[in-house]
């Protein structure tokens, strides 16, 4: 490792046609067993013509010497308290629980007694570190990964010159290189072309639900590659795992080597091999972010956890305030609290500072400088600082200094602790639960099981409203809450239907407070946010913590424990927004995703550590072996046969009529005539219909024609689409295919929903909007181009009182409510706004799609016709 670390080859290594076929099957059976890979080389070899494979064995090794991927093994305690590394490398018993470092010969096998030579010692328990270096070299040396791996060069450029047109102020952020920290870092020269930005992330997993099985991950995420491609299987590189079944009481002893090894290569640079400038390169990993939770982020930051009185996650300043040896982050000052350090003043969470380093620094030195216990005692709960951050040993150079190096988590905190944290507040449950006299709360309103479990059933009702795309819809929280409710699931629930659910259950004011929180959520958590959007998320989520500190606190020293650390953290997420860019780019979804499909691959239920550990590391020696030698790289989804590639990444798939549809609606017909004369086209009364339209995105639209004929699919045909300016939503009755100006060109037959009810609009925040089905009355053509998402129409629910009422009834008579995928733009059709381009998607010029409109893949049958 070490001699291609400094001599980097420019090619892969010739590879004979056995050893190509060995990796090659090996691979296709890489989620099977080594009994599977014998079976086949067995049968192989019985053919009248052998074919004799490498064994399991040797396929192993020479994927090794191929890819050059090959692990640092570390002794560690069996209990995890350490690993023996650093302080702690010429130990030889475990200085927390006594345990010898290694056996003794009567603890060995007899077969590990036989294998083992004179004087080698054997260690109780290694754990794995997979070196960086070498899977960053990879990714350099072939043309088309140097050519991604440049991505971050060309994103610099055009966000500098947008900047520069916009008198210094970037307009949109749509990557970390949008972010404050990265440009001013970029610009002071800190950053250089050839560098590598990385990100560390890492968390820990029970693998076992019914049993103590804690095992850690670490990843590193490559940030100069595309973030279309970046959070990738392929593209995300393991970087350790710790095995359990207990968590690892010196973290940093675990992270030394992976750190350790990065940090040489930020000192010493690490050469490469640019594949698509043929020349060979000095690159540096520079450590941008460290990412974990709020619970495994103290041990990397080495500041305090959530508990303390500092415990804000960016580092504010912010003092909390103490109630029965526990710290609340609550702004206003409680009534009738007088513990000492917590009677301080009311705090404007407006003017509160982000991180600093040069206030770390100071802080930092007055840690170190205790003299005593209670001397550190003091200064620890002054500094909000523990001890020592590990990321200290980076180079200064290469790396954002501390703590600007640690974004908030925004997949935590708004997929799993402040919905859990509302849902006991409502319900008066758990850590939420406090005693009250008299009156009750106004706020606990799901506390009584009959009503809790209606509210849970008309969460699962609308499983069948919401599109494919959304993987995994909300289950009933009744049910479910309590038994791994996914984040994912957390997500929908709350900040996609919530605003609707909960419109029925809340009072109106808290109602309408709920609904600031989830228009500013919504605005962080999208992929591409723009300016004056981080402005208004910032003052709507400002105005949120401050009102849920007035109606939820109101200043009751027994409700101050409802002030969390996570409502609190709000206020930072649209300034961080700004300095780091989307922060949905660094959290946790990445590190949460590796961590579910490498659990899936283990089936030696016997010792899971190790086969989890084993597969990490196949896993980096396959993904650089498909990074140097693409003909490996297999995983490709192709398009269904019989597809009509259109351009800009939309594809129209099957199913597809065998022969002209002749159309007998009136409203269809009349429409189709409209839109054919507008474009000066004969009339025609028949035409070849499409069932499916797939988006740049990737989500799949779907069309009534075929959804209605399956009553229980779940619905997604109901579309947002732009015209002009604005955005509207429709229900996509089907697409089909005309030829204008001699070009193909695609579109859909929608029907239009109606406007938004302005009233509710308004009162939501505009988070829910509600529109009539307007059917056959609202009938037009777009070119399916102008198509951007695939959103869930659910049916607009009331409450009791509004049920009885006739006249809202009426009025809201086939009625639905607009639920688009969070992690999607934010919608503001209803805003009017000008958008940053200009479609019109009913002109000459969108309708004549360009000359790549593509061809069929299929038969010559499936040839569209007008």
């Amino acid at each position: 490792m070490l001699h291609s670390l400094h001599n980097p080859p420019e090619i892969s290594n010739p590879i004979d046609e056995i050893t190509w076929a060995s990796i090659k099957i090996f691979k296709v059976l890489i989620l099977g067993s080594q009994q599977m890979y014998d079976g086949v080389r067995d049968v192989l070899s019985e053919l009248r013509r052998p074919i004799q494979l490498h064994s399991y064995y040797v396929a192993r090794q020479k994927l090794e010497k191929q890819t050059g991927i090959s692990e640092i093994r570390t002794d560690m305690c069996p209990k995890a308290c350490v690993a023996y590394t650093g302080p702690f490398a010429q130990l030889d018993h475990c200085p927390d629980c006594g345990i010898p470092q290694y056996k003794t010969d009567e603890e060995l096998s007899v077969s590990a007694r036989k294998k083992k030579k004179q004087n080698e010692k054997v260690p109780r328990q290694q754990f794995y570190t997979i070196p960086l270096g070498p899977q960053l070299q990879a990714l350099w040396r072939t043309p088309q990964n140097a050519f991604y791996m440049r991505y971050r060069n060309r994103r610099t450029e055009e966000i500098l010159t947008l900047a520069k047109r916009n008198h210094g102020i970037v307009p949109v952020y749509e990557d970390v290189f949008d972010g404050k920290e990265y440009l001013d870092a970029h610009l002071a020269g800190q950053i250089h072309d050839d560098d590598t930005l990385v990100m560390f992330s890492w968390d820990g997993a029970q693998l076992y639900k019914d049993k103590d099985s804690n095992c850690f991950f670490g990843i590193w995420i490559v940030l100069n590659l595309s973030p279309d491609i970046r959070y990738k299987k392929n593209y995300i590189l393991p970087a350790l795992i710790i095995p359990g079944p207990h968590e690892p009481s010196n973290t940093e002893s675990f992270l030394l080597p992976s750190f350790r090894h990065t940090s040489s290569l930020q000192r010493n640079g690490l050469k490469a091999y640019n594949g698509h400038l043929c020349k060979h390169i000095t690159t540096r990993p520079f450590t941008a972010f460290n990412a974990a939770d709020a619970v495994a982020l103290p041990k990397v930051s080495g500041q305090v956890g959530h508990k303390g009185a500092l415990s804000c996650r960016v580092v504010c300043g912010m003092p909390a305030r103490l109630r029965d040896r526990k710290y609340y982050p609550a702004a206003l000052k409680t009534f009738n609290l007088t513990a000492t350090g917590s009677n301080h003043d009311n705090i404007d969470v407006r003017i509160l500072e982000g991180p600093d380093p040069a206030r770390y620094q100071t802080n930092l030195r007055t840690l170190l400088q205790s003299k005593t216990a209670t001397n550190y005692a003091q200064n620890r709960r002054l500094t909000g600082i523990v001890r020592l951050s590990i990321c200290l040993g980076f180079e200064a150079n290469a790396m954002f200094q501390i703590p600007m190096c640690f974004p908030i988590d925004l997949m935590h905190l708004i997929s799993i602790n402040i919905p859990q944290h509302l849902i006991h507040i409502w319900r008066n449950t758990s850590e939420a639960r406090f005693q009250y006299t008299g009156e009750k709360p106004d706020f606990i309103v799901l506390d009584k099981e009959r009503e809790w479990n209606r509210h849970g059933e008309l969460v699962a009702s609308m499983h069948q409203y919401l599109p494919a795309s959304i993987d995994r819809p909300p289950r009933n929280p009744a049910a479910k809450i309590n038994t791994q409710y996914k984040a994912c699931e957390f997500l929908m629930y709350l900040w996609l239907l919530g605003p609707a659910l909960f419109r029925i259950v809340l009072p109106h004011h808290l109602w309408t407070h709920f609904c600031k929180l989830v228009c500013g959520i919504r605005l962080v958590h999208q992929r591409r946010i723009t300016y004056q959007q981080a402005v208004r998320a910032h003052n709507i989520l400002n105005e949120w913590e401050y009102e849920f500190e007035i109606k939820y606190y109101a200043r009751d020293e027994r409700r101050l424990h409802l002030v969390c650390p996570s409502i609190h953290t709000v206020i930072h997420l649209a300034r961080e927004t700004i300095r780091c860019g989307p922060l949905n780019l660094l959290a946790q979804w990445a590190m949460e995703t590796t961590i579910g499909n490498l659990g899936d691959e283990v089936h030696q239920h016997s010792n899971p550590y190790a086969n989890l550990t084993e597969r990490a590391l196949l896993r980096a020696q396959l993904n650089v072996l498909k990074a140097i030698q693409p003909e490996f790289d297999t995983d490709h989804d192709p398009h269904p046969r019989g597809s009509f590639i259109l351009k800009n990444g939309y594809v129209l798939q099957r199913a597809r009529d065998t022969s002209p549809h002749e159309i007998l609606d009136p409203e269809e017909l009349e429409t189709l005539h409209d839109f054919l004369v507008q474009h000066d086209l004969p009339l025609i009364s028949s035409l070849i219909r499409w069932a499916r339209l797939r988006l740049p995105n990737g989500e799949i639209v779907r069309c009534a024609w075929k959804e209605l004929e399956n009553r229980n699919t779940r619905t997604s045909r109901n579309v947002q689409f732009k015209l002009g300016n604005f955005l509207y939503y429709g229900e996509v009755q089907y697409f089909f295919c005309l030829t204008i100006a001699n070009r193909k060109c695609a579109f859909a037959l929608i029907s239009r929903y109606s406007e938004p009810d302005p009233e509710l609009l308004k009162q939501s925040h505009d988070t829910l909007y509600v529109a009539r089905y307007q059917g056959k009355q609202a009938l037009e053509i777009i070119n399916v181009y102008s198509i951007q998402l695939v959103i869930g129409m659910v049916p607009f629910m009331l409450s009791q009182e509004e049920e009885d009422c006739t006249e809202t009834r009426d009025r809201y008579s086939q009625c639905f409510f607009v639920a688009e995928n969070p992690a999607m733009l934010f919608s503001a059709a209803h805003e009017n706004k000008q958008s940053d381009d200009n479609t019109n998607n009913t002109s000459d010029e969108d309708n004549n799609t360009s000359d790549d409109n593509g061809e069929l893949e299929g038969n010559e049958d499936s040839e569209p016709e007008e």
